[in-house]
């Protein structure tokens, strides 16, 4: 049972080591390919304890930098970041008011 404890914490500490350094490569990512633009982060990322090896990320803008599609600019921060970035609109998804309520604004 203490193994079984002692390994759970264990993920515990790996997966948040790992939402600390997306975010930070994310935060590379944004200032390289949006700089000036606001994004809402959402997700497993923003949820502590969610985050994990296989988990993507979410990012709602809320306008897209000049000369960008929605395509290109996944394309780009998933390249930079190093998994799957799903990028919407805010004002063209259902999801705004969850966004809004529990994502987090930044600045690219």
């Amino acid at each position: 049972m203490w193994l079984l404890i002692e390994e759970r914490e264990r993920c515990r500490r790996r997966d948040a080591r790992l939402a600390a350094h997306t975010r930070d490569l994310l935060r590379a990512a944004l200032a390289r390919h949006a700089a000036g633009t606001a994004v809402w982060l959402y997700g497993s990322l923003v949820k502590p304890g969610r985050f994990h090896e296989w988990s993507d990320v979410d990012l709602a803008f809320e306008s897209l930098p000049p000369g960008m599609s929605l395509e290109y600019l996944q394309s780009l921060l998933s390249a930079d970041v190093g998994r799957e970035v799903d990028v919407c609109l805010v004002e063209r998804t259902r999801l705004r008011a969850i966004i809004e309520r529990e994502g987090e604004r930044w600045i690219g």
